[in-house]
């Protein structure tokens, strides 16, 4: 199976039926996101990959990953790496904890280690904490159908046979995906930084303007600088054309804002809308509050100030 690694170059990843043509070996049966992410990063580190799947290792030669008690195996009786925030080395974080910043330098960027953390945050981690079958706090009672779980999908059922390479070859694929994507949203957001930096030392009154989208949310949130503080709205052109205005949110991920629009809007659209709000090209208002879109710059901008001068 041929596939593209993080700068766009064609790999190829074969699995073998003779240990001896192996150059990596995981284990055999279930396999897990584990083992299934890691050898996307072995794939990004060392290119094409012969790889053949047991539980009893011997060939020396080869890298030996998640299987046979090696250097970049957990499953150890003495194996106790962990995280300072508790949360244990599996495979996955052994072979990003080598070979990450390795991965991420062929990207070209400046700060290596920024990227290669967040991977380790917004990925690893997480695929490390199931794998040694740590619980989240808080679990809720929805399932959350994070990467391990996704992941897992692809092992045959149990009224399927034989097709356990195939399968694990799907999973590949799939978690190659999403390690590329990911990569190319931190290394956008880095990228960000410094446009976001420099209209958050521009905005007036509150009101954050960009030229185009980007993610500023985050980056507002924890930026230095003192006027991030007092912004409560980011203008910039939509997607679907037009204008959106949106609030800033009082922490990360959040649909909670610092300060909604005015609550007469909420959920209302076109000329209803615009009769209330007094702003011609007004076209929608979320009816949570935290966004609005219109037709244009300038009533984008009136509708921000009209917001930030709202005192209900």
């Amino acid at each position: 199976m041929k596939l593209l690694n993080i700068i766009g170059e064609e790999v190829k990843i074969e699995i073998v039926n003779n240990e001896d043509e192996a150059n990596f070996i995981t284990h055999s049966g279930t396999f897990h996101a584990d083992e299934v992410m890691a050898t996307v990063f072995l794939l990004n580190k060392f290119g094409n990959i012969k790889l053949f799947r047991t539980n009893n290792p011997q060939n020396d030669k080869a890298f030996i990953y998640d299987v046979g008690f090696g250097k970049f195996d957990h499953h150890g009786i003495d194996f106790d790496k962990t995280r300072k925030n508790g949360i244990k080395y599996a495979s996955c974080g052994l072979v990003w904890s080598t070979f990450g910043n390795d991965i991420v330098s062929k990207l070209g960027v400046e700060d290596i280690d920024e990227i290669s953390n967040t991977i380790e945050r917004n990925l690893v981690m997480d695929i490390d904490r199931d794998d040694n079958g740590q619980a989240l706090k808080n679990d809720p009672e929805v399932k959350i159908q994070g990467i391990p779980n996704l992941i897992a999908n692809f092992n045959p059922s149990w009224m399927e046979s034989g097709t356990e390479s195939k399968c694990f070859l799907e999973a590949l694929s799939f978690a190659n995906t999403i390690f590329n994507n990911l990569i190319k949203n931190i290394v956008a957001k880095e990228e960000a930084k410094e446009l976001v930096e420099k209209a958050i030392n521009e905005s007036k009154d509150g009101i954050l303007i960009l030229d185009s989208y980007m993610p500023w949310k985050e980056l507002v949130l924890s930026s230095k600088n003192e006027k991030a503080k007092d912004i409560l709205y980011a203008v910039f052109p939509s997607k679907r054309g037009g204008y959106n205005v949106v609030a800033t949110p009082v922490v990360k991920d959040s649909f909670d804002v610092k300060k909604p629009f005015p609550s007469i809007w909420a959920g209302k659209e076109n000329k209803e809308l615009q009769d209330l709000s007094g702003v011609k090209t007004i076209t929608f208002c979320h009816k949570n509050l935290f966004i609005c879109a219109c037709k244009t710059y300038d009533d984008a901008i009136e509708i921000a100030k009209i917001a930030v001068n709202n005192n209900e």
